[in-house]
């Protein structure tokens, strides 16, 4: 346990929107999930449609996965629109101890085509984000937009992006966490995104740098760019560097507009015996022939949930859609 964590500290979770179909984010998503508290008690396969893989725990061989009570779920979300509500059950959670791990239904229920949807969800201090994507598109791009809280356990949600048929996955967290799907084709549009950016190399382990690994992550880019590269530049507090380039990510399934580097894991470690903190990262990206700079502290511009990555903003401003 105490390995996955590590892996999970050092590992972007702040961007849910990015992680509810693509194959490349169960980990992370696993992360998620552990770091919401579940315990290791229990660990349940197959939940929802197109159930793929669980975190193991230390129990005892089964033939089958066993289905979990119902009272061990978490209650279901429902969703009103015009006269009418669904109820969504949730095909990842981890609640109340027990940890299920699923995958988005392939058809997910349908509200059709409401200017405006209301969410409700029985249990105290939970709080829900959700993020569109295209319907049927499994590496379309993805948008979050966040739900308006609107009392008595009840939040509403408006269109994002262009108007057209999403699937939108809800996350909830509140004592514990949950991942459940719908079908909606907005009428009108929304709030476009825009350009974000996030950087991982340095981490904190019991007061001393250190590092898990390398990330950085564009996201809702205007298009994904077909030559990417990035070099990073890391500062100690005495003035000692080290430089590197980063390693592009080969994972086929990335929203449209996102651009992943993964590594190398080796330089971030190197990295992270220069000596004292704080740090300064420099990034320069060249996207399709154009270069973007941008400079942040570590860990003065960590991004709080999604530690120990730090915000970019580059110069120029990053292409994103209009």
């Amino acid at each position: 346990m105490e390995d996955r964590l590590r892996e999970c500290a050092g590992r972007g979770v702040g961007s849910v929107a990015h992680l509810v179909t693509a194959r490349w984010a169960t980990t992370v998503v696993t992360c998620v999930l552990l770091l919401a508290g579940c315990g290791e008690t229990a660990s349940v396969d197959q939940v929802g449609a197109g159930a793929e893989s669980s975190t193991a725990v230390e129990t005892e061989p089964a033939t089958e996965p066993a289905a979990p009570p119902a009272s061990s779920a978490p209650p279901p979300v429902t969703v009103r629109y015009l006269d009418e509500s669904v109820a969504l059950e949730a095909w990842t959670y981890c609640y109340r101890s027990l940890f299920a791990d699923g995958s988005p239904p392939a058809a997910p229920p349908n509200v059709g085509s409401p200017e405006e949807v209301l969410v409700e969800f029985p249990l105290p201090g939970w709080s829900f984000t959700a993020s569109f994507q295209p319907a049927g598109k499994q590496c379309g791009r993805i948008q979050e937009a966040p739900l308006e809280p609107v009392g008595d356990g009840r939040f509403r949600l408006r269109p994002a992006g262009y108007a057209g048929a999403y699937d939108v996955t809800l996350f909830g967290r509140g004592d514990g966490d949950l991942f459940t799907t719908f079908r909606w084709t907005t009428p009108v549009e929304g709030p476009l995104p825009t350009p974000q950016a996030r950087l991982a190399v340095i981490a904190n382990h019991d007061g001393r740098p250190d590092s898990y690994g390398v990330e950085l992550e564009l996201t809702d880019l205007a298009r994904t760019p077909r030559q990417a590269s990035a070099r990073i530049t890391v500062w100690a507090a005495d003035g000692d560097a080290v430089a590197f380039d980063a390693t592009r990510s080969d994972l086929g399934c990335l929203p449209e507009g996102t651009v992943y580097w993964d590594g190398p894991d080796d330089r971030g470690l190197e990295a992270a015996a220069l000596g004292k903190g704080p740090f300064r990262y420099e990034v320069e990206l060249v996207l399709d022939g154009s270069r973007y700079f941008a400079e942040a502290a570590w860990p003065a511009d960590e991004i709080a949930g999604n530690e120990p990555s730090v915000a970019l903003e580059f110069t120029p401003s990053l292409p994103g859609l209009s």
